[in-house]
């Protein structure tokens, strides 16, 4: 009786994880890994975005373990979705170690708490768990000064805020959030074609190539100005 007690009030509360990940043995190894950590538990695992979102409804303060490529699908909606519906979900990606620095940028304004190496080691993995479980974030040592070097690459200037008008920047602001022309044009009221053409300027302004890349730069260069204000996030 007393060491029921004992055990029992010493226990403490396992974290649970939730595997995304789309190949099999890769997740099990994730698993066993996990399980042989006496804080926390693998709650359940998928390969697929609404499956996960199912999962969550369960285990909604869960940590997700997410593969990069399945995280950044549609311009990471599925994070965003993720940081909507479940604000208490720690996100930690697994990226390749050829990771495009402006993509985990990316990743971390959708939502990611960490990111980590794909063929981290398991001792590693764990401590980024921890980590990310105490509320902390956790960024791969050796991403970490590409990802501020990325970053001060990037052309911050008023002079290419300036040079968009008041409807490229709002079109500018929907695409980052990773709104399709059609959505777009739909919540601006706007035709389809009328888009396409703020998208192109837009580009060309910018100095980018594509779509993705505009959208990975927005979130900077609506926060940077040299007078310290910032754009407004929504205009009517």
């Amino acid at each position: 009786m007393n060491q029921h007690r004992k055990r029992h009030f010493t226990e403490e509360p396992k974290e649970s994880v939730i595997l995304c990940d789309r190949q099999p043995l890769f997740r099990l190894g994730l698993r066993l890994t996990i399980e042989q950590h006496r804080g926390f538990k693998v709650a359940g695992e998928t390969d697929k975005g609404e499956e996960l979102l199912m999962l969550l409804q369960k285990h909604p303060t869960a940590i997700v373990l997410i593969d990069l490529s399945l995280a950044q699908a549609d311009n990471y909606r599925l994070l965003r979705q993720l940081r909507e519906r479940f604000p208490k979900v720690r996100v930690l990606l697994l990226i390749p170690r050829n990771i495009y620095p402006l993509e985990l940028a990316s990743a971390i304004q959708a939502g990611a708490t960490g990111c980590l190496f794909r063929n981290s080691s398991p001792a590693l993995m764990l401590k980024a768990l921890q980590a990310v479980a105490a509320g902390l974030p956790w960024v791969q040592r050796e991403v970490t000064e590409h990802l501020f070097q990325a970053l001060n690459r990037l052309p911050l200037s008023d002079e290419l805020l300036r040079s968009l008008t008041e409807k490229e920047r709002q079109v500018l602001i929907l695409l980052a959030k990773g709104l399709s022309n059609k959505e777009i044009a739909r919540q601006m009221r706007l035709s389809i074609q009328t888009v396409k053409t703020h998208v192109s300027h837009i580009l060309q302004k910018l100095r980018v190539r594509s779509r993705a890349e505009a959208a990975r730069y927005a979130f900077f260069l609506l926060r940077s100005s040299t007078d310290g204000q910032r754009l407004p996030l929504a205009q009517r």
